[in-house]
């Protein structure tokens, strides 16, 4: 059971990323579209949350406890780019340059990578 509440959170992971986020990012609106993959990206939060639970109630691990955790960073770091983001208003009307869309960007940056990070541990922890 537990493997399968992992490879299921691992495919989300995989689907957001490799996916959802470069079907959407093709498009020309920005704001329109990074609320779109916001809405999807805690949509998608409050599942895995609740199957990394489970799945470290029935097999309580130490990787478990790592994805637990990037998942929490990664909830944090998202809730920080919401709060930039409403002080940015339409983003496609903030400069690409300026000091608070550099932030926005690199905090994005993170969380993608930190996403990407936790489908290796989760690729990890099914292959062992």
């Amino acid at each position: 059971m537990t493997k399968a509440l992992i490879g299921l959170y691992t495919g989300e992971i995989f689907s957001i990323i490799f996916i959802v986020s470069f079907i959407l990012f093709k498009e020309e609106q920005k704001n329109y579209i990074g609320r779109l993959y916001s809405k999807i990206l805690w949509r998608f939060y409050k599942i895995a949350l609740i199957e990394l639970l489970f799945a470290f109630i029935f097999n309580p691990s130490f990787y478990i406890l790592l994805l637990i955790f990037g998942l929490l960073v990664n909830i944090y770091l998202s809730y920080h780019m919401k709060s930039l983001k409403l002080s940015m208003g339409n983003i496609d009307n903030v400069d690409y340059n300026a000091p608070i869309r550099v932030k926005f960007r690199t905090l994005s940056k993170m969380s993608s990578g930190i996403l990407i990070l936790n489908m290796l541990l989760g690729i990890l922890y099914l292959i062992r």
